[in-house]
This record gives structure tokens, C-alpha cells and sequence, in this order.
């Protein structure tokens, strides 16, 4: 009886020395960790909303334009919308739909050095959050998917070993009914005008796009420290995880339902392309470019239209780098996109002879 309480005895101090030691193993930071208060219940919704917005429109450019939508690589007719809509959104809304204070105070250098990080690594892994996130896995890419656990894992990295939680300013999330009206509003005229009027209808995507990362406050860069530095200070905010969840719930049914990969040549393509070096090295860059930084291509340029100089000098070097790095950037349209129709030539015209 005593040989077995002694045993007992010793197995419990065992089981405790071990748990000890394992807490101890793990760094103080991380045992800390907490929901960030940023985070309720109407943030979330906001997300998820938002997230679905994106969703849609990114689907319907895809279907009828028979590319992925753009947002790291540029197009002109959907960035204008974008940066129209920004531009009117900042004039309108609150400023706690934005975070033009942390912007005007950061580090200019370190924006730089991210949106060229973002840009080489979007090249190299022919995406970027919406393009491999949405699209991709929208698209059951087997590259997709590992180009965003790679991104995502990355960027926590980044944000935990740059921790800038201390310097960021949260400003509120609100769920706005105005701009999710405007968001359905401004996708259902896209759709309506694709088929006469592809280059009004790719100029409404963008809007709605933007209207969309407002709602989804993608644009404030502590959602995406709050997101990927899980363990910071400020506690975790897993809004990012919404917005996601919202927009692959509208678009992988939409995507399978009306076979929007399989109708174009191009996104098969994109779908299929393997797994290899330019993936994994362009999710590295990617991730890490988004989590020093805070913004990624579509909020990039969404805040520079606000009229933010910090915005601009990321978007810019985004934008140059995309220009200079390896890779090439397949399946998300071109400059000025649909193709041009010949004649009377219509988008299902232009479908038959792709």
C-alpha cells in the first residue's frame, strides 16, 4: 500500500515538474495571450459583411471578364474605381474608418521596404490576399493554398518580430448599413453592365471593392497587426478570419455552382500551377512585406486614395517591385481590361473564342 502511495506520489510530481517546465518553455508573451477588446460583435459582422462584398464582386469580375480580378497587379479601370471611391468613402465616413493618424506617423523607410516585400512576393506567387486568398481557394488551387499558409505564417512572424502594437491608434469598428448599400448597389450594376459595357462595369468593381475593405476595415493597419501579431500587447483580433470566412462563402459555392474556373483558360491555368520555389519564396515575401507593414495591394490603394502620403510611398514601391521581380504574374488581367471586342464582338463572344 505505501509502495503504491509513493508511486502515485511520484507520478503526480512528475506530471507537474513536466507541465512546469513546458509552461515555462513557452515565452512569456504568448502565455499572455488575449482577445483584443477591439474585437465584439459588431466587428465582426462588419467583417464577415465586408468579406462577402469582396467576394461577390471578385466573382463577378472573374465570370465575366475571364481573369482574376486585380489588385496587386495594376489595371486601370479598376483601380480608378478604386481610388474614386476611397476618395469620396474618406470625405463621407468618420475618420474612425480609417487610421489617418498611424499612417501620418509611420516610419516612411519601413513602409517602403514592405510594399516592395508585398509587391515581389504578389509576383512571384502570382497573387496577394484577394488573388491567392479568395480567388485562389476559390479556385480548389492546390498553389493557392499553400501560398497562403505560407503568407499568413509569415506575416505573423514579421508583426510579432517588428511589434509596432505600441505605436498603433485603433480607432473603433462600426458596421455601416450605407456602405454595405452601396457595396450591393455598386456589384449589382457591375454585373448589369458587363455584357455592353465591360469597362463601366470592371470601374464599378472597383468601388464596390473599396467600399467593401472599408466596410471590412481592412484598411486600418491594427486589424492586420491585431490579426497576424496574435501574442502582442494589444491581444488578438481575429477579424481577418471573417473577412475571409465572408468572402469564400460567397464565392467558392459561386465559383463551383457556375464553373467560373473552368470557364476560362486562364484561371485553370493559375488553378493548376504547382507548388515550387516561386510560391513558397513569394509567400515569405508577401507575408512578411504585409505584416511589417499593415496593409496589403487592395487596402494599399484604397488608403492612398484617401490622400495618404504614407499610402502612396507603399502603393508606389508595391507597385515597382511588382515591375522588377521574377516571376510573371499570370491570370489577373491587364492594364486595361476586358480584351478589346472586335466589331460588334460581345463578352460572350469573346468567351467562345477564348
Amino acid at each position: 500500500m505505501r509502495a503504491a502511495t509513493t508511486h502515485s506520489s511520484g507520478t503526480t510530481l512528475f506530471t507537474f515538474t513536466a507541465l512546469k517546465c513546458a509552461i515555462h518553455g513557452v515565452p512569456e508573451r504568448c502565455r499572455d495571450m488575449h482577445l483584443s477588446p477591439a474585437f465584439n460583435a459588431e466587428s465582426a459582422v462588419a467583417a464577415l459583411v465586408g468579406g462577402a462584398g469582396i467576394g461577390l464582386v471578385a466573382t463577378i469580375y472573374a465570370a465575366t471578364n475571364h481573369h482574376r480580378m486585380p489588385s496587386s497587379s495594376f489595371n486601370a479601370q479598376v483601380h480608378a474605381g478604386m481610388i474614386v471611391a476611397s476618395a469620396i468613402a474618406s470625405s463621407i465616413l468618420a475618420p474612425q474608418f480609417f487610421e489617418a493618424e498611424f499612417m501620418k506617423s509611420a516610419s516612411l523607410t519601413r513602409l517602403a521596404f514592405a510594399g516592395v516585400l508585398t509587391g515581389a512576393g504578389s509576383k512571384m506567387g502570382q497573387g496577394c490576399t484577394c488573388g491567392n486568398g479568395i480567388q485562389g481557394l476559390a479556385a480548389l488551387s492546390p498553389a493557392s493554398g499553400a501560398f497562403v499558409v505560407v503568407f499568413m505564417a509569415a506575416g505573423a512572424a514579421a508583426a510579432a518580430l517588428g511589434d509596432q502594437s505600441a505605436a498603433l491608434r485603433p480607432t473603433p469598428t462600426s458596421f455601416s448599413w450605407p456602405l454595405a448599400a452601396a457595396a450591393a448597389g455598386l456589384a449589382a450594376v457591375q454585373l448589369a453592365a458587363a455584357r455592353n459595357h465591360p469597362a463601366l462595369s470592371n470601374v464599378l468593381c472597383g468601388g464596390a471593392f473599396a467600399v467593401s475593405l472599408v466596410q471590412a476595415s481592412m484598411v486600418k493597419p491594427s486589424k492586420i497587426d491585431g490579426f497576424l501579431n496574435f501574442a502582442g500587447a494589444a491581444g488578438w483580433d481575429p477579424s481577418l478570419a471573417f473577412v475571409m470566412g465572408g468572402a469564400l462563402l460567397v464565392a467558392l459555392p459561386l465559383w463551383l455552382v457556375f464553373g467560373v474556373a473552368e470557364a476560362s483558360s486562364s484561371i485553370k491555368r493559375f488553378a493548376a500551377r504547382p507548388i515550387d520555389a516561386a510560391t513558397v519564396l513569394g509567400g515569405l515575401a508577401f507575408g512578411a512585406g504585409w505584416g511589417l507593414g499593415g496593409l496589403c495591394p487592395g487596402p494599399g490603394v484604397v488608403t492612398a486614395g484617401t490622400g495618404s502620403l504614407s499610402a502612396a510611398v507603399w502603393t508606389g514601391c508595391m507597385f515597382a517591385a511588382r515591375c522588377w521581380s521574377p516571376g510573371d504574374g499570370a491570370g489577373s488581367g491587364a492594364w486595361l481590361s476586358p480584351p478589346v471586342l472586335k466589331g460588334r464582338e460581345t463578352m460572350r463572344d469573346l468567351r467562345m473564342r477564348e
